[in-house]
């Protein structure tokens, strides 16, 4: 055989001579980057308006491809679940229920030799994928103590959606899957298979809004569950469980310290649509207080008082 035949048969895909220089992965990283102290809430709206910049103004350049929408789409999805990510590491940090349900869980040595202490929780979500509703239910669920209402199932359901197209996003650069086809409805998909994706403009606004409503949406629950928890499983709180040490003071002096703690965990600071400040959610939060103590006060049976509504 000639050398020339040889060399057809060994390349049939040419390439240029492969560079013996390692690849430096850690020159792909921003070592300047300084750690900022935000809510997770505000990290994802943050991540979020940024993503939406790079589709927004391709079309305003009429440059918008569906490839751009598809890498987008992914960007998305994945601040999302730095969103859950960040705000379960904060919660474990903070709340002593979250901190004792993450107890009993296990972290690789080298994260535990590694990470800082308040960066550590972020090594139990390792190898775990979060983009996908059911994992972020069962997390709620067993490391919170919070179930989703019904009241939230279909921005789930829209989630869980969003996660098994990014499947195809990821996995199959784009086509539509079987396995992604069932779940998704395959009497819907089913002439889809094997077909890419392509996003307009208009549906990745959709997607995010569904994402944003979603995220909103926890946020709201998981402060609002957790922190009257702090008091009807607290000292004082005639729950049936005492999950807590410390006991609301009922006098803002006193508790600005540990309740800010966990109103900077959840709160947002951008616009449009900021929380509320730090001191009317406190009030609201006492007026909770006080009519869940009056109410666990009053005689089994007793009548509530009439009310006026001449």
């Amino acid at each position: 055989m000639s050398k020339n035949a040889a060399s057809l048969l060994d390349t049939i895909t040419p390439f240029p001579a492969p560079t013996a220089t390692k690849l430096d992965t850690a020159k792909w990283f921003d070592a300047a980057h300084v750690l900022t102290i935000e809510s997770p809430i505000d990290e994802f709206r943050r991540n979020l308006a940024e993503i939406n910049k790079l589709y927004l103004r391709a079309e305003q350049r009429e440059e918008y491809v569906p490839m751009l929408g598809s890498l987008v789409y992914l960007g998305m999805v994945s601040a999302a679940e730095g969103y859950f990510r960040s705000l379960l590491r904060r919660l474990i940090c903070q709340d002593s229920v979250c901190e004792a349900k993450a107890a009993t869980r296990t972290v690789s040595y080298g994260a535990a030799i590694h990470h800082v202490p308040e960066l550590l929780p972020e090594s139990l979500f390792e190898g775990m994928s979060l983009a996908s509703a059911t994992k972020v239910s069962t997390e709620l669920r067993n490391l919170c103590g919070i179930e989703v209402p019904d009241s939230l199932q279909q921005l789930f359901q829209n989630f869980e959606a969003i996660s098994q197209v990014r499947h195809c996003g990821i996995h199959r650069f784009g086509k539509l899957g079987s396995q992604q086809a069932l779940l998704l409805g395959i009497d819907q998909h089913k002439p889809l298979l094997e077909k890419p994706l392509a996003l307009q403009v208009q549906h990745l606004q959709e997607i995010a809004d569904a994402l944003q409503a979603l995220i909103h949406a926890v946020n709201s629950l998981c402060f609002s569950e957790i922190l009257k928890r702090t008091h009807t499983a607290g000292p004082t709180g005639r729950g049936k469980e005492r999950l807590y040490r410390e006991v609301w003071q009922q006098d803002w002096e006193e508790d600005k310290t540990r309740f800010t703690l966990y109103y900077d965990i959840f709160a947002s600071t951008s616009k449009p649509d900021p929380s509320a400040p730090v001191k009317d959610v406190y009030d609201a939060f006492m007026a909770f207080v006080k009519s869940h103590d009056a109410a666990q006060k009053k005689p089994k049976g007793a009548a509530s008082p009439a009310v006026n509504t001449a």
